[in-house]
């Protein structure tokens, strides 16, 4: 799932290399990510957040009491994370030589291509320590072909998905704000739609293990090192 290859915005914006509209990223609010991910890592752990953006996630882990490295490939959505230690990189590059007791990998990035997850959480296995917890955001496994509208935060948004193939999907969603602003974003086909054994799998390859299925539509994935 290719993250933000192609968007196009009509309100004027700071963007980021691959089109990333920063100013939309700043407004989106938290849903209780931050809330669930505290609910299931000992008080006061670190965090290694890979793909941070703006610092919505970080930020709130902040709050609530978790130091936080915050990596992400975009200076310009780096800026913007205010809090905790930044480390502007790939994360398929990151190598930090150190390891945390949570790897918090979100945003859907685990349904990417398959040698685009494979370095995800491969990165993950070498930062998460011995006894430590990797956290993962998937895609919806139950996702179907289809139209949704809905509120998100400031945004009025309109989604568009269709299955492609056994467990590949395509989308278009539109945000649209009150005052006018409106941004397009287009993904697919690549990617993967991962079921539970699909995930299973794809962590067995990098050396991680399975260890619980929770939260809203069982998108998240709580791994450990194998």
């Amino acid at each position: 799932m290719t993250d933000d290859l192609d968007v196009v915005g009509e309100a004027k914006t700071v963007r980021t290399a691959d089109g990333s509209p920063v100013e939309m990223y700043k407004l989106l609010p938290t849903f209780g990510e931050p809330e669930l991910v505290h609910g299931v890592i000992p008080a006061g752990a670190a965090v290694l957040e890979l793909g941070s953006g703006t610092g919505r996630i970080t930020r709130a882990l902040v709050a609530l009491g978790h130091p936080v490295t915050a990596v992400d490939s975009s200076p310009e959505m780096l800026a913007e994370v205010d809090v905790g230690e930044t480390i502007l990189s790939r994360i398929e590059d990151l190598r930090l030589g150190r390891t945390f007791p949570c790897v918090l990998l979100m945003s859907n990035l685990v349904n990417n291509e398959d040698e685009a997850r494979r370095a995800f959480l491969r990165c993950c296995r070498e930062h998460v320590s011995a006894d430590g917890v990797v956290i993962l955001e998937r895609m919806d496994p139950e996702v179907r072909s289809g139209r949704s509208e809905g509120e998100y935060g400031p945004f009025h948004i309109v989604a568009e998905m269709e299955r492609v193939g056994r467990d590949g999907v395509r989308g278009i969603v539109e945000y649209s704000l009150p005052d006018g602003g409106h941004w397009t974003h287009r993904f697919g086909p690549g990617g993967h739609i991962l079921d539970d054994d699909a995930m299973r799998e794809a962590l067995r390859e990098e050396r991680l293990e399975l260890v619980r299925i929770f939260g809203p539509k069982r998108r998240w994935v709580a791994a450990r090192a194998a």
